[in-house]
């Protein structure tokens, strides 16, 4: 029997959370916890999001009330089932944004903020990857149907201010434009939508054209 709270307010999360404090940041760039925080996008209980992680709820329940205590979810509605009360949570924001004031190079804690922001993403996306590829969702077979392929590139350009601009810009169009296809391959009448993950890094960087490291030129671009 499931019988729901009647006083419970329909959560809206905010559009954005900035995250300006090293201890926040700490939390959420744990790579099970970016998971949690993933599959919170939408009201779930640690059992279901356990289940889709593929561990035991009780190996969830310190990470949970972490990110509970740092506001970066929130327990959005209960419900009795069969006599025992089911917690629901949710993501406090659609989109969760890290200062650029953690990653000035003079401010305080700028080298431990710079590792824990590289370390969580680069582990995650590693992880992400490795989990794709054992269970066959990303192919390394350049014979895969594209929409199977795993692709990665790093490319060395040059570029004036103006066209950097422009790169930039085009980048984000692009991503918003695919923001909005995700919403709608999310419905009932688009079953065989799978999801992606994407990480690309974008910034001017100190070294020059002729810099060489592992003796390749670095203005080549590697892809898989």
């Amino acid at each position: 029997m499931t019988e729901g709270n009647p006083e419970t307010v329909k959560f809206k999360p905010a559009a954005e959370m900035i995250i300006s404090d090293l201890e926040t940041l700490k939390v959420v760039a744990d790579p099970l916890r970016l998971s949690i925080i993933e599959l919170l996008a939408k009201p779930s209980t640690v059992k279901r999001v356990a289940n889709k992680i593929g561990k035991p709820p009780t190996k969830l329940y310190y990470h949970i009330n972490l990110l509970e205590k740092h506001n970066l979810i929130q327990m959005v509605d209960t419900r009795i089932v069969s006599g025992i009360v089911e917690k629901h949570y949710q993501t406090a924001a659609q989109n969760f944004r890290v200062s650029r004031d953690l990653l000035t190079p003079s401010s305080e804690g700028f080298d431990e903020s710079f590792d824990v922001i590289l370390g969580g993403i680069w582990t995650d996306a590693r992880e992400d990857l490795r989990d794709s590829l054992l269970a066959g969702i990303a192919i390394p077979d350049e014979d895969a149907p594209i929409h199977k392929q795993m692709r990665f590139s790093r490319a060395r350009m040059w570029l004036s201010p103006e066209k950097a601009e422009a790169f930039y810009n085009r980048m984000q169009e692009v991503m918003e434009e695919f923001r909005g296809w995700d919403e709608e391959e999310q419905q009932p009448d688009a079953p065989d939508a799978q999801p992606y993950s994407l990480l690309y890094l974008l910034h001017p960087t100190s070294r020059s054209r002729d810099h060489e490291a592992d003796g390749k030129d670095t203005n080549s671009t590697d892809e898989a």
